[in-house]
Order: structure tokens, then C-alpha cells, then sequence
């Protein structure tokens, strides 16, 4: 019989579980709406700098000429740069040794160790990443919604998003709607609520010619207004087709052609309009080629360039450092064994003037009927 090793020598054990632990993790992180309607398209790949070109407007138009003209001498169009960077996190997770030689011996103890350490680990990624997205206020964080989107009026808005200064460049500011009333007010010379016509008047503004806006995240209790308006105006409540759609996390439904969701990571009285599938037809270019941008298959997530992507906003990742582990190592004098998982995250936007947020005059219009 071979000398039994103890277990934080059997790296082929370890190995095993490896597997099973990114298994979870991935299960955790499909649980915010959000982020799962990113992850299944709009994942962008960042080895160190994204260089995004912004076209400010269209080029010039044709010239019509006769015998004698000139011909033109250059195009007009102008262009901006913006730039975007990786933002990494890590996260600790360990096993104490006296611990693991209490169980050594016994696999079904260690793996049931292994098991909760991993789902330990899968939560702390969930919340934090989840969080970022909306939270997350830039420098060694992500730039989250709530940063890039600013609940104020255009002129107003002077954060710097993507390297581009929204004080001096008008074209890359987001759009706002300040809900005055509570939800259910009805509005003079109409039989809808207060709420319903700012959500609709967000929603136009954030639609661009034919694109319209794919998705409104909200919080629970605005979520709830929602119901209960299409409810009082007799509207009919499950406008969704699949079951699959009603999945997301979280119970949803559409509003006037986007799906109305809620997150439990979005700040208070507040409501996301945002572009994160825009609709295209590829059989109208007759290239069968142009279908892959359609494409939803998790086994090819990542996408190379920013008009790959379903939408103009985008969670961008480093390919190589991805839930990448550092080997466990053990602090000098402790009986402990820490390793660390360390990913990628930032938010990319490449039209901002299609996304927009609402907000409220008192911080409580959208929860109040």
C-alpha cells in the first residue's frame, strides 16, 4: 500500500476540482439580469488599450457635376478616438491546513470542502462583478453605469468617458428624463400614469432612426409601479413569447417593444435604457457571412472588433486573464493555504447618445405610486 499523501499535495485532486468550481462560478454570475444579457453577446476582447473610432456625422453626400466642375477634393467626415482600458479584480480564497488533515483520508469530506469554497468564491465574483457594472466609479474599477450615464440634463453632464470629455464633446452625452410626479400621478389631458410617459419619453429619445432600444433595467420596487400600471390601464400583463426570455434572473416583461427587467444591483429611482441588442436583418445584405452577428453561442463569446458586437455598450475582458488562478501558497507562520482568482471587467460604449437613464426630483418618484 502506497504512504498516504496529505491533500494539499495531490495536485491531480486539486486539478479535478478545478473544473467543477468554474462550473459554479459561472452558474453564480448568470444569476444578475444584466449581466447575463451582456455575457451571451456583448463581450469584447481588450489585450491593453481598445482604440474605438467615434464617427461624429455622416460623410458628404454626392456632388453633382457637369462638363467643366471640379471634382471634389476630400471627404468630410470627422472622427473621434476614444480609448479604453482593462480593469482587474482579485479574489482570495483559502483552506485552513489543520482543517484538511482533520479530513484527510475521507475524499467525500474534502470534495464537500472544495464544493463550498467554490460556491464561497462564486458568490464574491457574482456580487462584486454584478455590482460593478452599475456601481462601479472608474479608476481601479470598472466605469458602471451610474458613471457613465449621468442623471443630469446633456449640458450639464461633464464626466469623462472613454478617454472623451463629455463638458466640451456634445455628441457623446447620454440622454436623461426626470420623473417630477410620483408613478401613478395621471397627467393633465391623459389617462396614463406620470410613470408611463416618462419611461416612454426616455425610450423615444434613446431611439436612433430605425434602432430602438432593446432593454429598461430598473429596481424591483419601480419594477413593481410597472406592474401595477399595466394593470389599472387593463393592459395585457405577460406580453413575453418564451419561457426562456422570462429567465433572465429575474421576472420581465416588455414595454412598449423593450424588455423591462429588474436588478438588484441598480441603484435606487432608477431606470437604464440601453442598447445591448440591436436588430438587424442579415439577409438584406445578401452576404451569408453577415449572420454571425447574430450569433449567441456561449462556446464563441468573445467578439474582435466593436462593430462585431450586438450593441453599441459592451463588458470588455482580457482574453488571458479570465478567472486565471494563482497557485495556492501558504502566508509565513499561519496554518493556512490562500490562492486567488483574478479576472478582467470594464464597460465599453461606443455610441452613448443612444443610451440614457431617468431619474427623479426627490430620489423616490419611480417607487411611489
Amino acid at each position: 500500500m502506497g504512504a498516504r499523501r496529505a491533500y494539499t499535495e495531490n495536485w491531480q485532486l486539486i486539478q479535478a476540482t478545478d473544473e467543477r468550481r468554474s462550473e459554479l462560478v459561472v452558474q453564480e454570475l448568470m444569476k444578475s439580469y444584466l449581466w447575463y444579457r451582456m455575457m451571451v453577446g456583448n463581450i469584447i476582447k481588450i489585450h491593453d488599450t481598445l482604440e474605438v473610432p467615434m464617427y461624429l456625422s455622416p460623410p458628404a453626400t454626392g456632388k453633382w457635376f457637369d462638363k467643366g466642375d471640379l471634382l471634389p477634393d476630400h471627404q468630410t467626415t470627422a472622427a473621434k478616438m476614444a480609448y479604453w482600458t482593462n480593469r482587474y479584480c482579485v479574489f482570495p480564497t483559502g483552506y485552513d491546513i489543520l482543517e484538511m488533515w482533520q479530513k484527510e483520508g475521507d475524499p467525500s469530506q474534502l470534495f464537500d470542502l472544495e464544493e463550498l469554497r467554490s460556491v464561497e468564491l462564486a458568490w464574491a465574483i457574482r456580487r462584486t462583478l454584478a455590482s460593478a457594472i452599475f456601481n462601479g466609479v472608474g479608476g481601479k474599477q470598472p466605469d458602471g453605469l451610474a458613471t457613465i450615464l449621468e442623471k443630469s440634463a446633456p449640458s450639464a453632464q461633464t464626466a469623462t468617458v472613454g478617454g472623451v470629455a463629455k463638458a466640451t464633446e456634445a455628441w457623446f452625452r447620454n440622454k436623461y428624463v426626470q420623473l417630477t410626479s410620483s408613478f401613478g400621478t395621471i397627467a393633465a389631458g391623459t389617462t396614463l400614469p406620470a410613470g408611463f410617459l416618462s419611461a416612454l419619453s426616455l425610450r423615444d429619445q434613446c431611439t436612433i432612426g430605425t434602432l430602438m432600444p432593446s432593454d429598461m433595467i430598473t429596481t424591483r420596487d419601480a419594477f413593481l409601479m410597472f406592474r401595477r400600471g399595466m394593470l389599472e390601464t387593463q393592459t395585457v400583463y405577460s406580453l413575453i413569447s418564451e419561457r426562456k426570455v422570462a429567465e433572465f434572473g429575474h421576472r420581465n416583461f416588455m414595454f412598449d417593444g423593450s424588455y423591462l427587467a429588474w436588478d438588484p444591483n441598480c441603484p435606487a429611482d432608477t431606470i437604464y435604457c440601453l442598447h445591448l441588442d440591436d436588430q438587424f436583418d442579415p439577409e438584406r445584405t445578401g452576404d451569408p457571412r453577415d449572420k454571425a452577428k447574430m450569433d449567441r453561442d456561449l462556446e464563441d463569446i468573445g467578439v474582435k472588433k466593436p462593430l462585431q458586437l450586438s450593441g453599441p455598450l459592451a463588458i470588455a475582458m482580457h482574453p488571458k486573464i479570465n478567472m486565471r488562478k494563482i497557485a495556492p501558497r501558504n502566508p509565513y507562520r499561519q496554518m493556512a493555504q490562500t490562492e486567488w482568482t483574478v479576472t478582467s471587467m470594464n464597460l465599453v460604449c461606443n455610441r452613448l447618445s443612444d443610451q440614457g437613464v431617468a431619474g427623479s426630483d426627490n430620489g423616490s418618484r419611480w417607487s411611489t405610486w
